[in-house]
């Protein structure tokens, strides 16, 4: 059975939404099915729109709170970013996909919830400090998807990276959040690699797909983001570029406005452009830039041609575990999956004084070719 609340807790919650700004009001939750011995769940916040109004949804020790605002308001979020967050209804515009050569950039994928892990990296490489304050100057932080899925902090992670957006902008640099197939994946329905966490049924919880969709601060967000990106004469994007995906004759900005046409449909049920980009051979899914890759595997010509499409030297590129941050196909591709999804330490691609290094979470560097 589900507790009642006290008249005097709901004669008090319903004062604050009659008066203004932003107000708290506890929701009783329902039995959720978890596993024996699982620790109460602890999740949010989350921002959805209906209009002006947002609503902010936190889960604290296995009870739901809702929260409301109007307007502009300013989100806190401790532990996750430096100082709060400024949000205001309106989707953002789609993000700029190209740039010219920046004088660094580091790059880091299938992140994967592992919010302590990034953070870990990221001050070892002194992109953001103790404070989680950004310090990586006029440079570019690249995050090459699958931020979703498998971890425990993934809602963290997607603040964190919302937020740190803006601190770099301030200071002169950028921060991009490729979209992965693990983002297509929960935007579609397909919930197969949540982790229990999230999977847990709390009443008055939107699902995941709802939590990262159109009317969702965070789901706007992601959106609003490029699934290529060029830097300079470097190319990134999550799973590759097939010889399939050329031949469209498609450049940068029509890939990206077709890619955001595509989020919520099932690849499986995908037709026309949607097949195309969601399918084995688009751009989030592609493995045949990796030995013995997908099926098949891009040949060396074909690589080639896909460099010159794009009018680029490389490509920089993740989905595809490796041991380490990985030089391919003598340095035309880079595979920075190292596998943080699998609990190690995380490794990312750093790109300074026009050379490719292999970051560590140690602090250290080692260049890629000697």
């Amino acid at each position: 059975m589900i507790a009642a609340l006290p008249l005097r807790s709901l004669l008090r919650a319903l004062i604050c939404i009659l008066g203004s700004g932003l107000v708290a009001v506890p929701l009783p939750m329902a039995p959720a099915r978890v596993q024996a011995g699982a620790v109460d769940v602890e999740d949010g916040p989350h921002v959805l729109w209906s209009g002006s109004h947002a609503r902010i949804f936190r889960v604290r020790g296995g009870r739901l709170e809702l929260e409301e605002a109007t307007g502009r308001f300013s989100l806190a979020l401790p532990g996750i970013a430096a100082k709060p967050l400024l949000l205001q209804p309106g989707k953002p515009l789609p993000a700029q996909a190209v740039f010219p050569a920046p004088k660094k950039i580091l790059a880091v994928s299938d992140v994967h919830g592992h919010f302590d892990t990034l953070l870990n990296l990221l001050k070892a490489q002194k992109v953001i400090d103790g404070k989680l304050r950004w310090i990586f100057g006029q440079g570019h932080l690249v995050v090459v998807g699958d931020v979703m899925d498998r971890g425990a902090q993934v809602t963290e992670v997607l603040w964190f990276l919302r937020a740190l957006e803006g601190a770099a902008r301030e200071k002169g640099g950028w921060v991009h959040v490729l979209p992965g197939n693990h983002e297509a994946m929960v935007a579609a329905g397909d919930l197969r690699y949540l982790h229990p966490k999230y999977a847990r049924r709390i009443d008055g919880l939107p699902s995941q797909p709802e939590l990262i969709g159109q009317d969702s601060e965070l789901g706007r967000w992601l959106r609003s983001r490029p699934v290529i990106l060029k830097l300079g004469n470097i190319l990134f994007v999550h799973g590759g570029i097939s010889p399939e995906l050329v031949a469209q004759g498609w450049d940068i900005k029509e890939i990206n406005t077709r890619f955001r046409a595509t989020w919520g449909i099932p690849g499986r049920s995908a037709e026309g452009d949607a097949a195309v980009l969601l399918g084995s051979n688009g751009p989030i899914w592609y493995r045949g830039l990796f030995p013995p890759g997908g099926a098949p595997s891009s040949t060396e010509e074909e690589i080639a041609g896909a460099l010159d499409h794009f009018r680029v030297g490389a490509m920089v590129v993740g989905h595809t575990t490796q041991n380490h941050v990985t030089a391919l196909h003598h340095g035309k591709v880079f595979g920075i999956d190292a596998g943080i999804l699998e609990g190690r330490p995380g490794e990312a691609w750093l790109w300074e004084g026009g050379r490719a290094w292999r970051a560590g979470a140690d602090g250290g560097r080692e260049p890629i070719f000697p």
